[in-house]
């Protein structure tokens, strides 16, 4: 009898994981770029990696993901030729373990214990009829953050959240003023 109840116990007591719910990066609040072409294609050569110090695939959006986002919101078809070819070169999140003070001081403080940097590489091209690129822009940026050894993971992925967001808005910035700057023959 102590057995079956103790065992009843047991198994009404589960722990469920906390599932976190964030908003959808979206883009759709910033202006379209309304390029001059009749095809806009995304190309990504990110190889998602699980090997340290690899850790986008933890993030709750990753870099290449965001990317993708922003490409779809953000441009527009406004022409009867020409393609424009967006190409994710680099999309990736790493995680770098801090030095720790391993003196008796340096045990009672909660140091900074991880750093996690996040970058981009994009190229927007304008491709005409025959696939000859005819015009071109760059977009390259990183963004990074520490985190103390007392980061619960709850704390962290929203940290990885925000780190995204800051590091898309350095980046449509950077896009933004790129794509004005020298794709003006081709903007509608």
């Amino acid at each position: 009898m102590l057995f079956i109840c103790t065992f009843c116990a047991l198994t009404a007591c589960q722990t469920t994981a906390y599932q976190q719910n964030f908003p959808t990066m979206t883009f759709k609040y910033l202006p379209a770029i309304k390029l001059m072409v009749s095809d806009i294609k995304l190309i990504s050569n990110v190889k998602l990696s699980f090997d340290a110090p690899h850790v986008a695939y933890k993030l709750p959006v990753s870099p290449e993901k965001a990317i993708i986002r922003w490409a779809k919101d953000r441009l527009s078809i406004s022409g009867n030729k020409n393609t424009a070819q967006m190409i994710i070169i680099r999309a990736d999140a790493q995680e770098i373990n801090l030095d720790l003070d391993k003196s008796l001081l340096g045990i009672l403080k909660n140091q900074q214990s991880h750093r996690f940097e996040t970058f981009i590489e994009v190229r927007l091209e304008i491709l005409d009829e025959k696939n000859i690129r005819r015009a071109f822009v760059t977009g390259k940026t990183q963004q990074s953050i520490t985190v103390s050894e007392a980061t619960s993971l709850s704390d962290r992925r929203k940290i990885w959240y925000n780190l995204v967001e800051k590091l898309m808005a350095k980046f449509n910035l950077i896009m933004q003023k790129n794509i004005d700057q020298k794709l003006q023959n081709y903007l509608f």
